[in-house]
């Protein structure tokens, strides 16, 4: 799978291109009843698409969903999707991501038994977990994400089991529409799977294998070799993906070179797909000038007249259509080198500008010492007491490069012995207490735990980097000395170990941050701020704007004192108020949050 130029008008790349050379584009049209999008995914309806203002949260270039029904009449699906989406979830520029989305939702199985899940791009086992409110059902839950959670990381998605693109068999009719690789209202058999089943054939379906599923199941298996009671499946998929008509195009890179008063060049790089295209670049002061290239790579050098390179210039695919376009800025091009010298604690940066004419300042980064300014000779030296990896300099003209440093000197010296107890802790009666001199550093030959006061306890693994001990049940501080030994030195630290008889009783306050209900997978989306954190700080969720409501959830507040609910597929949804309720452990509570409901 390969990824396309970044479109300018979201962020996203145009398209993505599969090893059969099926090019798929991203489709947030609400008004293409193909494009899976409908005016109510925005948050104005009644506006265009804009981004990052009136744009939708989620869109796909690919997704292929299929559904069933078990013999105990509930639903199982299966979601495969190439998805575009943002961070946070909310529309942002530089927060938008792509993952590849392989989902298995089952309900009303039997609790402790094995199901075999078969589809398009793989195979999955389950052991169903028992449900605690009826142990002798459960369910499968099973997602999938593959893909760079850092806005832009658009090549992660690259690894993804999402792959080749799945589509309408085109020797079953209907045809899928012209420009797409199916409808996603009209049910049709797919193709596309790489994977082969032990019958030989493609696995273009979706099958559950597993006790009982099929027994009464509209979708009991007809393959020959399966029995139907332990086995449902379907070739019916509903598919969302339009065929990219153009190729796009990216300026990775334009920078220039002015050695004389009228006249100079820029180099100008651009991308595109493999397939050979027709790259241009147009500007003031420059001829129309085509760029050579193939295999998606192209460049050319073109000269510019004037005192000063154009302010910017314009790459055109010409062969896209209609045209594809990038505006671009010529910057200078910085040419770097970085040394650091252990012995001297210097680190000497030398870097010449590609712009002899405009004479823009070079400055490197600060390191925290302030703005460092490269001298005109092109030379910067300063003392640190560390070696950075690398060093980024950038020019008032628009440049800036990154380069590895080169160290030279005598090796480090070796870390000295030193002895690390740990940090003191206060446990409660009885408690099995771990002690930890993992901190400590040197070449170390022996660990020696001593107990230096409060009641005599046993130590466990005494000459261990780990002992443990049972705590006594009094109030009261031990103290432990660590002694550690290496070749030529010894050193010590010293442990206070608090005992007492029970926690206080904590005390707080409840925050929700977040309060969501998604219709079309029935998702919550709940998180929020406790003060009372930690061990045994629980949180409980509750359907209406009173705490003796609907029980949604319990969940566990973390160490932070953050605390959420996330689950798909659930049978419980918002009521008439449209609100939550919050209790913490404490007795503390929130009434009537608002829930935010969105398709």
């Amino acid at each position: 799978m390969r990824v396309g130029p970044i479109n300018p008008f979201d962020g996203f790349p145009i398209w993505y291109k599969d090893e059969n050379g099926l090019r798929l584009q991203l489709n947030v049209d609400p008004t293409d009843p193909f494009s899976g999008i409908t005016s109510a995914d925005l948050p104005d309806p009644t506006q265009p698409v804009s981004f990052p203002d009136n744009y939708p949260e989620e869109a796909f270039y690919l997704q292929a969903e299929a559904e069933m029904t078990t013999g105990t009449g509930e639903r199982a699906r299966l979601v495969l999707a190439l998805e575009a989406a943002f961070v946070n979830d909310v529309p942002r520029i530089n927060e938008q991501i792509v993952f590849g989305r392989v989902r298995v939702r089952v309900s009303g199985l039997q609790a402790n038994a094995q199901y075999t899940v078969t589809h398009p791009y793989g195979i999955e086992t389950f052991i169903v977990e028992p449900d605690p409110r009826n142990p002798t059902v459960g369910e499968i839950n099973f997602t999938e994400d593959m893909g760079g959670m850092n806005g832009g990381d658009f090549d992660f998605v690259l690894n993804s089991r999402v792959q080749p693109f799945l589509q309408w068999d085109p020797a079953v009719a209907p045809a899928a529409p012209v420009g797409y690789i199916g409808d996603p209202a009209v049910l049709h058999p797919i193709t596309g799977s790489q994977f082969i089943d032990q019958f030989g054939q493609a696995q273009n379906y979706f099958r559950i294998e597993g006790p009982g599923i099929g027994i009464g199941s509209p979708d009991r298996s007809t393959t020959p070799g399966l029995d139907p009671d332990h086995c449902i499946e379907t070739r019916n998929f509903s598919v969302i993906g339009k065929i990219s008509t153009i190729s796009g195009v990216d300026v990775p890179r334009a920078t220039y070179t002015q050695t004389a008063d009228d006249l100079g060049v820029i180099d100008v790089f651009a991308t595109s797909d493999d397939i050979d295209q027709s790259i241009q670049v147009t500007g003031t002061g420059i001829d129309p000038t085509v760029l050579p290239g193939s295999i998606g790579q192209y460049f050319a050098r073109v000269q510019f007249s004037g005192s000063r390179p154009p302010s910017s210039i314009t790459v055109t695919n010409l062969s896209d259509e209609p045209d594809s376009h990038k505006e671009v800025v010529p910057s200078d091009f910085i040419t770097a080198s970085a040394n650091y010298d252990v012995d001297s604690q210097t680190l000497t940066i030398e870097a010449v500008s590609s712009d002899a004419i405009g004479l823009p300042i070079l400055s490197a980064e600060d390191f925290g010492l302030g703005e460092l300014v490269i001298s005109s000779t092109g030379i910067l030296s300063m003392n640190l007491p560390f070696a950075p990896a690398t060093v980024t300099i950038r020019s008032t003209a628009g440049g800036s490069r990154t380069i590895p440093v080169t160290v030279n000197g005598t090796p480090s010296p070796p870390a000295p012995i030193g002895a690390n107890a740990g940090d003191d802790a206060t446990v409660l009666f009885g408690a099995t207490v771990t002690l930890n001199g993992s901190g400590s550093t040197g070449t170390i030959i022996s660990f020696n735990w001593t107990q230096l006061a409060g009641t005599p306890v046993t130590l466990l693994d005494e000459n261990t980097l780990t002992p443990s001990f049972t705590a006594p049940n009094t109030t009261e501080t031990l103290v432990f000395q660590l002694t550690v030994t290496g070749e030529e030195s010894t050193s010590t630290d010293q442990v206070s170990i608090h005992v007492i008889e029970s926690a206080p009783a904590p005390t707080g306050t409840i925050t929700v941050t977040r309060a969501e209900f998604r219709t079309r997978d029935a998702e919550w989306r709940i998180s929020g701020i406790s003060d009372v954190l930690g061990s045994g700080a629980v949180i409980s969720i509750f359907i209406g704007n009173e705490a003796a409501g609907v029980l949604l959830a319990q969940v566990p507040v973390d160490t932070l004192g953050e605390w959420e609910y996330r689950v798909e597929g659930s049978d419980r949804q918002p009521d008439e108020t449209r609100a939550i309720s919050i209790q913490s452990s404490s007795g503390d509570t929130l009434l009537s949050a608002p829930i935010t409901i969105r398709r």
